[in-house]
């Protein structure tokens, strides 16, 4: 059904500074809830961080980021070389879609790098954690959640953007927001309102259904 919230939601890259209320995250967050875990253990935890703690968080990235300091995530990082053939390929049509919203590559590059390093200037960030020692399945349960947690946003009319940007430095984030030793940072998930900005016109293909599908009798 391409009417659904599934076609609907999408990354946005650069937000307006509208705010997305404290009410509103509650609403999101409860409906993210219901992402399936193993066990119905739910495992995951929400800090969200907004105007202050968010600037703070940001600003210090940004300091992080010119003195060349090099991210330490505490997911593993998939490395291009690990990559399958199709993965590559996509990786490939993604950039096109990027450069393809641009007069030039290098307007689409700086364009892309400064969002990056102001955190889309997104109103809002939430963080996803989990146990420190959580299993991988676990860290699959959080994916559910996450996702979950991106369509209940679009419901409510709020975008969102996942991004490797907003846990590069996982240390300062949790000093920062106090997020205890026990929980590892998983992801982080930019929340607000989509601007009028090119990055916004950018728009990603998906594989062909058969090529990922496998079905026997």
């Amino acid at each position: 059904m391409k009417n659904s919230i599934i076609y609907r939601r999408r990354s946005v890259r650069t937000f307006t500074n509208k705010e997305v209320t404290d009410k509103l995250i509650k609403e999101i967050i409860t409906d993210a809830k219901r992402a399936p875990s193993w066990q119905n253990a739910q495992p995951w935890h929400v800090y969200v961080a907004k105007e202050n703690k968010l600037d703070q968080i940001k600003e210090i990235s940004k300091q992080n980021e010119r003195d060349g300091k090099k991210g330490e995530p505490e997911l593993t990082v998939p490395h291009s070389s690990d990559r399958s053939e199709l993965s590559k390929a996509n990786i490939e049509e993604w950039e096109k879609s990027v450069h393809s919203a641009f007069i030039t590559s290098d307007g689409a590059d700086r364009a892309l790098k400064d969002a990056n390093h102001n955190f889309f200037f997104a109103p809002a960030v939430a963080w996803v954690t989990v146990e420190a020692n959580a299993s991988e399945f676990t860290i699959f349960d959080a994916g559910a959640f996450s996702e979950n947690l991106m369509l209940a946003a679009k419901e409510y009319g709020v975008d969102s953007m996942p991004a490797y940007q907003l846990i590069k430095y996982p240390d300062d984030i949790r000093k920062i927001l106090e997020i205890p030793q026990d929980q590892k940072i998983i992801i982080g998930i930019a929340l607000g309102y989509a601007d009028d900005s090119d990055l916004n016109r950018i728009l990603t293909k998906r594989a062909p259904t058969d090529e990922i599908l496998t079905i026997q009798k």
